[in-house]
């Protein structure tokens, strides 16, 4: 460090570029991990989600076995893991979708007539065996069961509760800042790579001063990333979430639990750069040093 001028403003700048490369970093994993439908879509598969809202509808419909008088057996088919996969992964699709304003509406309608057919069977022959009239006030109760039928599957399979925070209105206030993500994530890695430049051009006299700097600013970065990510990650404190739904604690915590993990590679990946930094920076000392070794021999 020749001047005096040129380590303060060195300092400076590499303080300014620890707080834009953190801020590119969590605006990158929240753009291109956490708004990406393919992490939540993995959600599904890792945390096994089919398996655990079958087990929720099935244990609801047994339990409402004895106060509507429909058995098991005539839901049984429309909520098997196969058939509660793809709407699961549709509504994830969707919800997702709606967030990032790719879609203009929330909410899908999967094809449910297996389910009807069963239902309306189950009516027909209920109303055969008690003698009961298959007029207005029959259709309506078959109506209002397949309704009911079809809104306690969907409601479901909505693990994370799109449609609940929608009615609640937070998905409306998510909506305006959404589509800044990717914007703000590109806005913060150019202005990255600017005061990474204004680094290098402050040490313009000695090149190598400019990759320690910088090594530095994301050595300091990382770390600072790592290690709440980390303790996030090992100590398992989105567990503590009081969510009562199986399903949708299980995909909550999983989501958030992944997002982390991309946090902590991010933060990696810092690090590796950073000693690649100082690499480049050594190999200038390096350089430097022989340089002045030769010029001390002429004399």
């Amino acid at each position: 460090m020749s001047k005096a001028s040129t380590y303060i403003a060195s300092v400076i700048f590499s303080l300014l570029l620890i707080f834009l490369m953190i801020g590119a970093a969590l605006a990158g994993v929240l753009r291109y991990c956490a708004l990406d439908t393919e992490t939540a879509l993995s959600i599904v598969d890792s945390q096994n989600l089919p398996a655990r809202v079958h087990a929720a509808l099935e244990t609801n419909a047994k339990q409402q076995e004895s106060t509507t008088g429909i058995p098991y057996d005539v839901y049984a088919e429309a909520i098997t893991e196969e058939q509660l996969a793809p709407i699961i992964r549709d509504t994830v699709t969707n919800g997702f979708a709606y967030l990032r304003g790719d879609t203009a509406s929330l909410g899908i309608q999967p094809d449910f007539s297996a389910l009807e057919a069963k239902i309306r069977e189950f009516f027909i022959s209920y109303a055969e065996k008690n003698g009961i009239k298959q007029n207005e006030t029959f259709e309506e109760a078959v109506r209002s069961t397949t309704d009911a039928a079809e809104a306690n599957i969907l409601a479901a399979c909505d693990v994370f509760r799109f449609g609940s925070l929608n009615d609640a209105g937070v998905i409306k206030k998510a909506k305006v800042y959404v589509p800044w993500a990717g914007i703000a994530a590109l806005a913060l890695i150019a202005a990255v790579i600017i005061f990474a430049c204004i680094l290098f051009l402050i040490n313009v006299h000695e090149h190598g001063n400019g990759f320690y700097w910088i090594g530095t600013a994301s050595l300091i970065a990382a770390i600072l990333l790592l290690i709440p990510s980390v303790w996030l990650y090992q100590a398992r404190w989105f567990d503590r979430f009081a969510v009562k739904t199986d399903q949708t604690f299980a995909a909550v915590t999983g989501f958030l639990y992944t997002n982390t993990k991309a946090v902590i590679l991010t933060a990696i990946g810092g690090i590796i750069a950073a000693i690649f930094m100082y690499l480049i920076f050594g190999l200038f000392r390096l350089r430097r040093h022989k340089r002045e070794v030769v010029r001390k021999a002429k004399h």
